[in-house]
């Protein structure tokens, strides 16, 4: 049964490569071109075109691939540029063509030598541009048509066209050669680097205070930033209602004050009085309302309204956890927040007691989440496993990593590389394939051509397998779908030979 799948499934890509093909105005290519295959960060170029030439349009047939899927690239609009030494640049463009993936840009020389090729893309999710070199531009069509390279069908290559790519699962990945070693799987507790977080205490006691909203964890603060305040406290064993008879009696004695120097006034207006009895009733009048003010605040200290001290963040990050609640009493020492940067992490990976004996410096550390292997850039290792914890019968090996593709407090997985390795060519490990007792792998030669090369298996570490044969460095090997590639080997005419030349 198994057997049966590749040919059934090339049975239905070729009716639907038919279907397309069946229509040469819609879905034609250059003939007698230049054949070229690119990749930029996120997509796949495979591009035909004939020798440019002055003054003659010329179409591209770009077929684009999205990277990250390796399906048709169906949207946004496909420029071809030519930049000339002194900076003028040619351009045609075209939107994508009634089949998601291919573009038709036409574009038109204005004058012959030697210029740079781009195809660009820009769509929704952004700009990829395609860096193709210095190209030639003849002066004329018999120059163009001598410039065209010879097509030479090789026997060797399996034609698997990119209609029929983009209608199946389908990847590749590159041939890599670098150090090598064997991986031990671990377990990996991500914490905030010791210095990526601070606690913030009440340095008195009081009641907190804060402004129209109380910060929320998650939100992001600056080093500095106020983020509440504490009105401190009076003493202990204050009594509110011999504060409130206070304010009270200030209020009496203010008011009788008032009255006297309103009558002082009047009485030496009338030469009743002499002025300095109204300078003392002003005065008089002056001090209680100086000990009115200052019942009022003894009382307001006492309710949490007193002279405030600045709650501020001590470092640049997010609140992590908080205690904060407008208008709870603290005392002084109490913790009320919790502050880090969540982009400066630890990665804690716990080596089972048996491969930490003799686990020697470990070198590289790979982080799997959901299956994914995810890419972290460079790992800065902290520290060696020199101690086994009783408790969990682990060894830590700690990597610094500063970035924002996890978080504080998860635990994954992942694949610690152990002893210094070796340097070694490596494909990944979906990558090969055994036929009748050989390994072998498809190595995609152009976007359309593909070849079969035998291969001998050495050291596997984490996804990859050392390997031995012919391949160099760079080259893109089939993750995904290699049967299929295979069934196209064995049913040529079912698939199409494309442009594998």
């Amino acid at each position: 049964m198994k057997a049966m799948l590749p040919a059934a499934l090339a049975a239905l890509i070729l009716l639907s490569a038919c279907s397309d093909r069946g229509a040469p105005a819609a879905e034609g290519h250059a003939a007698g071109g230049v054949t070229v295959t690119d990749y930029a960060e996120t997509t796949e170029l495979f591009v035909e075109y004939r020798p440019l030439v002055l003054d003659r349009r010329r179409r591209f047939d770009a077929h684009l691939s999205r990277l990250s899927d390796y399906r048709a690239v169906s949207d946004g609009e496909l420029f071809a540029e030519l930049t000339w030494p002194d900076g003028k640049v040619d351009q045609g463009s075209a939107k994508v063509s009634d089949t998601p993936g291919i573009f038709r840009p036409l574009l038109t020389a204005t004058r012959s030598g030697e210029a740079r090729l781009r195809l660009r893309h820009v769509g929704p999710g952004g700009e990829s541009v395609h860096d193709l070199g210095m190209v030639t531009v003849h002066a004329t069509s018999e120059a163009g048509a001598a410039a065209a390279p010879e097509h030479v069908e090789n026997p060797d290559h399996i034609a698997f066209p990119k209609e029929a790519q983009w209608r199946v699962p389908f990847a590749t990945r590159p041939v890599v050669e670098g150090l090598l070693a064997q991986t031990v799987p671990v377990t990996i507790d991500v914490r905030l680097a010791p210095d990526a977080e601070a606690v913030v205490t009440a340095p008195v006691s009081g009641v907190i205070r804060t402004g129209a909203t109380v910060p929320m964890v998650g939100a992001a603060v600056r080093s500095g930033q106020q983020l509440a305040s504490i009105s401190a406290r009076l003493g202990e064993g204050q009594d509110v209602a011999a504060l409130d008879l206070g304010i009270a009696e200030a209020r009496i004695t203010l008011e009788a004050a008032r009255r006297e120097a309103a009558r002082m006034q009047q009485l030496v207006a009338a030469e009743a009085a002499p002025s300095r009895r109204l300078d003392e009733a002003r005065t008089a009048e002056q001090l209680a309302s100086a000990q009115l003010a200052a019942a009022q605040n003894r009382r307001s200290a006492l309710a949490g309204g007193g002279p405030a001290v600045p709650l501020t963040s001590p470092i640049s990050g997010r609140i992590l956890a908080s205690a904060l609640v407008r208008g709870a009493p603290v005392a002084a020492g109490d913790e009320l927040m919790r502050i880090g940067d969540p982009t400066r992490l630890w990665l804690v990976a716990q080596v089972p007691e048996a491969q930490a004996v003799g686990l020697g410096p470990a070198f590289g550390l790979d982080v799997i989440v959901n299956g994914d292997r995810l890419d972290l850039g460079d790992l800065r290792r902290v520290s060696d496993a020199s101690m086994i914890d009783p408790r969990t019968r682990t060894a830590e090996v700690v990597f610094a990593y500063d970035g924002d593709q996890l978080r504080p407090g998860q635990r994954v997985q992942g694949r610690l590389a152990r002893g210094q390795g070796a340097s070694a060519l490596s494909v990944p490990a979906e990558a090969i394939i055994n036929e009748g007792g050989q390994d072998v792998v498809y190595v995609q030669v152009s976007g359309e051509a593909f070849e079969r090369r035998m291969v001998t298996r050495g050291r596997a570490s984490g996804d990859r397998i050392a390997v031995t044969g012919d391949l160099r460095p760079g080259e893109r090997v089939v993750t995904q779908g290699a049967a299929t590639v295979r069934a196209a080997a064995a049913t040529p005419d079912a698939f199409g030979h494309g442009h594998a030349h």
